[in-house]
């Protein structure tokens, strides 16, 4: 007898294959896998090869994906952190947002035609940017310790902010009763209140409770379990009050972001929320109309993309400014913020189901956020070149680079390179400079190298990973170079390649990060100081002296522990 299989059987095995074969592709070609999703679901949806129909199950499961997605970033929402770079979260933030929605905002309500509400829906659905995408960027180039990175990711900490208000102000605007507007908002902002002081204190007084004696059972799957349930039950209680599901898993995850089980829950419930997310990020491919892009239509969306990414970068160029931040740090900033957000299309979608926007609009304005996606990367990666290019575009202006080379005193000789002046590279400065031996420092934080230059260190902004801004510190005249390097892997490329220049000088080398140095010594360093083993080394040597054993002894067991982790045995 013929088994028949349910239609949804057949159309998530379709999702799930060809979410499958597109991430494998993706992610061969270096591009997110949020853009994979996007594109599995416009091949294989209605408006492609038809395979899936756009079924309210697909879309019940999309917004359980969105569910976990907010759950996620809610766990990450730290108080604690969030204060200690306010400046930057609620300074640039707000300049950041508001001037993107106002921009936006007015050219969608006078160019577009467009109802006021319908225009700062899409305003404020674009004016987001990638969080996934610009992180995952950042952390793949090593890019993350850099102050245009930290300014970056602050502006995406408020724009997450931002997002839970746009939830609450898109259910207001789609809810239909007799009410004005404005008592619309303020019921539903009513709501909310309720509802936050409703989860807070169960996070604050249940919770816990919940989970010790969850842990009592010491079995896994209850405690997965229970972290679903919790999630599900914020949902539908979020849901009861006519708000959406998503708003009760942030707040869920914002209860459970400083409890001690946080790390434990976030790994428990990635499975869940990536796959969960994929269907979200495929049921939205599966509603963007390709067909657009055959006709007279394409030339408009190319010209949003464009719009679009100019627009941002260039007010957060101009905040970033106006705070006082120099100008190739704003243009990198603004750069790497200029696309639309994973988030936005959840707006966009939650409008069109709402009524808020038309299904076509919606479409064109989530193929131009779309388009935006698929150059972020590039724009992430490049975004020092990029800004280097507009800045000698700018009349009369001298590049940041050419600057900083300008403070390197042109007849240096006999002198020691140091790359990294945080309070090591001071202390070793300090002693240099009391034996009466010249040096040129260098270092990544734009604030720590002005406080150095104010007690007059000649320290100038850089990282020895350039070997453009080694040759300029008169690399060929140095007596030594004291580099610091966080990987390992980092340390043996950037020696190899000084080597491969023909440079001779005695090379120190400082890492953070413990392994096999004999490559490192092998690739041409002289000496290697790891600071965890000479930490580990300094403490044990203390220890065994006031233990009372012989110093002699101890100095000869500690130089042969020093010489056994540097360079290990065959």
């Amino acid at each position: 007898m013929e088994h028949q299989y349910p239609a949804l059987f057949s159309e998530l095995l379709v999702v799930f294959v060809a979410s499958l074969v597109s991430v494998v592709v993706f992610q061969r070609l270096r591009l997110p896998d949020t853009l994979a999703y996007l594109f599995a679901g416009g091949m294989i949806g209605p408006f492609g090869l038809g395979w899936v129909a756009d079924s309210s199950d697909i879309k019940f499961l999309s917004e359980l994906g969105l569910v976990f997605l907010l759950f996620e970033l809610g766990l990450e929402f730290s108080l604690p952190r969030l204060m200690s770079i306010g400046r930057s979260v609620f300074g640039l933030g707000s300049l950041q947002v508001g001037g993107t929605l106002a921009v936006l905002g007015a050219i969608a309500y006078w160019q577009a035609g467009l109802s006021w509400h319908s225009a700062l829906v899409i305003a404020g659905a674009l004016s987001l940017s990638s969080t996934a995408l610009v992180v995952r960027e950042l952390r793949h180039g090593n890019l993350t310790h850099r102050h245009h990175a930290q300014l970056a990711i602050s502006v995406l900490i408020f724009q997450d902010l931002a997002a839970i208000i746009g939830l609450i102000l898109v259910q207001a605007f789609g809810t239909e009763n007799a009410l004005p507007l404005a008592d619309q908002i303020l019921e539903t902002v009513e709501k909310g209140v309720v509802l936050v002081a409703i989860l807070l204190s169960a996070g604050k007084w249940v919770l816990p409770h919940i989970f010790r004696e969850v842990t009592r059972t010491q079995s896994e799957e209850v405690f997965v379990l229970s972290v679903v349930v919790i999630i599900l039950l914020s949902a539908w209680l979020t849901s009861t009050f006519g708000l959406s599901m998503a708003l009760g898993a942030f707040l869920t995850g914002v209860m459970l972001g400083e409890n001690e089980y946080r790390h434990q829950v976030e790994l428990d419930i990635r499975p869940f929320k990536d796959i969960l997310m994929g269907l979200f990020f495929v049921s939205v491919g599966m509603q963007i109309d390709f067909s657009l892009l055959g006709n007279p239509t394409a030339y408009t969306v190319l010209l949003g993309v464009v719009l679009l990414i100019v627009l941002k970068a260039t007010v957060t160029t101009l905040a970033s400014m106006l705070l006082g931040e120099p100008i190739t740090t704003s243009l990198k900033t603004g750069i790497i913020l200029a696309q639309a957000s994973e988030f936005g299309f959840a707006l966009l979608i939650l409008a069109r189901e709402l009524g808020v926007i038309t299904p076509d609009l919606a479409s064109r304005i989530l193929l131009i956020a779309l388009g935006s996606l698929i150059v972020a990367p590039f724009m992430v990666r490049y975004s020092f070149e990029i800004s280097q290019l507009f800045v000698r575009l700018i009349p009369g202006s001298q590049s940041p680079r050419e600057r900083e080379f300008s403070r390197i005193p042109p007849n240096l000789t006999d002198h020691v390179i140091l790359a990294g002046y945080g309070r090591v590279g001071q202390m070793i400065g300090k002693l240099l400079t009391a034996n009466g031996i010249p040096f040129i420092a260098m270092d990544t934080d734009p604030h720590l190298v002005k406080r150095a230059r104010s007690t007059g260190a000649s320290v100038i902004y850089g990282s020895c990973h350039r070997l453009d801004l080694l040759k300029r510190c008169h690399m060929e005249r140095a007596r030594l170079a004291i580099l610091t390097f966080k990987s390992l892997e980092d340390a043996k490329r950037v020696v190899s390649e000084i080597r491969s220049r023909g440079y001779k000088c005695p090379i120190m080398v400082r890492t953070e990060h413990e392994g096999n140095y004999a490559d490192l010594l092998a690739a041409g360093a002289n000496h290697v100081v790891p600071e965890m083993l000479e930490s580990s080394l300094v403490m044990s040597a203390e220890a065994l002296l006031l233990l009372g054993f012989p110093k002699a002894a101890v100095d000869e067991q500690i130089a042969a522990e020093r010489q056994a982790s540097i360079v290990p045995s065959p």
